[in-house]
């Protein structure tokens, strides 16, 4: 950078080249996996890896997948603007896990479920399945525009590149690897992007660290209100409220519900490696959680009295962490290009699960029950065009977000609505088997209507939370555009104003003046709405139950109830076969015969000692271990 402390900054010719190596990288791996031993011709390979994944590709994707763009650049930026109260997220996301390790994680497993939602369909019905299925489809949609955008977004605030353009190129990157690598291209483009996603926030707290001290970093921050984890109360229209991060279903479900992470976990070449990589998983987002935190204090910190945005130098917050990175490092060529790939990388990551999710769920519950006579070497094909479609409808979906505000409440208000009712479903499966399919569809139906009312309602009528003050009277020479367009100095502005204002918030605040108030209702806070969904759902599924009647559960299937997990595995020495309502052991002429067919998941092997899932052309049938 060059010019006083806090100016605007941008890249340079060596941190274009950095950043392309490494995007091209990702190009290189899916290329790799896409022609190495045939390529990705089969089904089995192109979205199960043939389950033979390993602890630390499995791990380190389980973590990109769910650290987005939106979480490196968003969870900063909250702790920076408003405090660390978004810490609190990870309480609900603790119970999902402990959940997730002791039903569902199993369950998943034995049963060789290449889709989350087929448990919906073995507890319920199909109906109940596609809900669950076009629930995700909405999700993926909806937050891989926002990841895409907001990622874009922010890396042009330092590159000077058109937005448009660096959408286009993120999709398109994206995309490439995507389709012509699978899910192994995936996961391994996942693994480089965590770990320079993992650079890039242990970078950003040394260099503040060894600047000013890591005791004056904490002892800045906590003047300046940005360690206070306490703040309670019982506001509901407060975003920032700790109650109200605590009550994220959003995270309680994550790894329930959402395709991408199920996937990742029944793709481990044995149940073992899955639980190992799983218990990794939720120590590692614990543990970038808390560098995340770290970030956003370092930050704060350093620009304590000479704020960026306080400037005109940002106009979103989110563009602070890459500010950040541009501003600081780039006295070192290359080394701002390096960091901010992990900000791009962490974009790539999110959006080729969506796009691998995606097209898995389609194939699996669209395609191929209509296209029955469609050999594996067709629906491979499929998958990869599905893939291809996958990133259009991301990048369309971004076009059509130019203003979403911070991303951590947008990301809690769509993802969360469109991800809490299908929660609530698997829920009522699991704790509830007196509640049958029909009154499970109308209390879907019913979330589902209060939570796209109160999400357009909200996003329409609420005001943008206050920002935690800010300071830009150390500044002395720097200048700022005004609202309008009038150039005014810092020191002037200290005979103006105090100097803690906020100028970015009070324009954001004369902004909203002339918005006419909404009803009461939609004042409530949108970090509210996942756990109001949820909970409407249930409330509706058991008030349905009282009215058709509760289920008959004499033939339910004890492996899809939560108290029957550890029962209903019996030691066997052969996997059996589950039908409807029947098991039997497998025969090996039964066996020899399957083996016989082309399959696009897995093979029959009487000794196995792992789930196993065959699809074949004439029938489809499915080989659990007996636990």
């Amino acid at each position: 950078m060059d010019g006083a402390f806090g100016s605007r900054s941008y890249f340079k010719p060596a941190d274009y080249i950095v950043c392309g190596v490494m995007i091209l990288a990702s190009v290189a791996i899916g290329l790799y996996y896409g022609l190495k031993g045939g390529g990705q011709r089969t089904s089995a390979s192109y979205i199960l890896a043939d389950r033979s994944m390993t602890l630390v590709p499995v791990t380190l994707s389980l973590l990109a997948s769910f650290f987005s763009g939106i979480s490196l650049q968003g969870y900063p930026a909250d702790v920076y603007y408003h405090g660390p109260t978004v810490f609190w997220m990870a309480v609900p996301f603790l119970l999902g896990g402990v959940l997730c390790w002791k039903f569902f994680l199993p369950m998943f497993y034995r049963l060789g479920m290449a889709s989350a939602y087929e448990y919906l369909e073995l507890r319920f019905n199909h109906a109940v399945k596609i809900c669950g299925v076009m629930s995700f489809l909405i999700f993926s949609v909806l937050y891989s525009g926002v990841v895409a955008f907001t990622a874009c977004v922010a890396l042009t605030a330092v590159t000077g590149i058109n937005v448009e353009v660096a959408i286009v190129g993120l999709c398109v990157v994206c995309a490439i690897y995507t389709v012509i690598g699978g899910i192994k291209a995936v996961l391994w483009t996942d693994s480089l992007q965590m770990l320079l996603m993992l650079t890039t926030t242990i970078a950003i707290i040394a260099k503040c660290s060894m600047t000013l001290g890591i005791g004056n970093v904490w002892q800045i921050a906590s003047t300046g209100s940005r360690t206070n984890f306490f703040y309670f109360n019982s506001d509901l229209t407060d975003f920032y409220n700790g109650w109200s991060f605590i009550g994220q279903t959003m995270f309680l479900g994550v790894v329930i519900t959402n395709q991408y992470m199920v996937q990742r976990l029944v793709i481990c070449k044995s149940e073992a490696v899955a639980r190992a990589s799983f218990i990794c998983y939720v120590f590692g987002v614990i543990i970038f959680q808390s560098l995340l935190f770290l970030v956003g204090i370092s930050i704060y910190a350093y620009y304590e009295g000479c704020d960026p945005s306080t400037m005109g130098y940002m106009t979103k917050n989110d563009q602070i962490v890459p500010y950040f990175i541009v501003d600081v490092f780039s006295d070192l060529p290359g080394i701002p290009g390096l960091l901010l790939t992990g900000l791009f990388g962490a974009a790539l990551s999110t959006l080729s699960s969506v796009f691998n999710a995606s097209a898995t769920l389609v194939g699996e519950h669209f395609v191929k029950p209509y296209w029955k006579d469609l050999k594996d070497k067709g629906y491979t094909v499929a998958l990869k065009v599905i893939a291809v479609f996958a990133s259009a409808a991301a990048l369309g979906m971004a076009f059509l977000i130019p203003v979403v505000g911070d991303a951590i409440p947008v990301v809690l208000t769509f993802a969360g609505c469109s991800t809490a009712g299908c929660f609530a479903l698997f829920i009522i499966g699991v704790f509830c088997p007196f509640c049958g399919s029909k009154s499970v569809v109308t209390g879907f139906v019913v979330g589902l209507i209060v939570a796209v009312t109160m999400s357009v309602g909200c996003i329409i009528h609420q005001v943008k939370p206050d920002n935690l003050p800010l300071s830009a009277e150390m500044c002395l020479n720097e200048t700022y555009m005004d609202m309008n367009d009038t150039l005014v100095t810092a020191t002037s502005l200290g005979t103006q104003l105090p100097s803690t204002v906020n100028l970015t918030q009070i324009m954001m605040t004369e902004s909203y003046i002339n918005r006419s108030e909404g009803p009461v209702i939609f004042s409530l806070a949108k970090s509210w709405l996942s756990l109001l969904t949820f909970l409407t759902t249930i409330l509706a599924t058991l008030f349905a139950t009282l009215v058709t009647g509760t289920n008959d559960t004499s033939n339910m299937d004890p492996r899809l109830v939560i108290w029957k997990i550890k029962t209903s595995f019996v030691p066997s020495e052969k996997p059996q076969i589950r039908g409807i309502g029947e098991y039997s052991p497998l025969s090996d002429m039964e066996c020899e015969n399957l083996n016989n067919k082309e399959v696009s998941n897995g093979k029959c092997e009487n000794d196995s000692t792992e789930a196993i899932a065959i699809r074949g052309n004439e029938s489809t049938v499915e080989f659990v271990t007996a636990m």
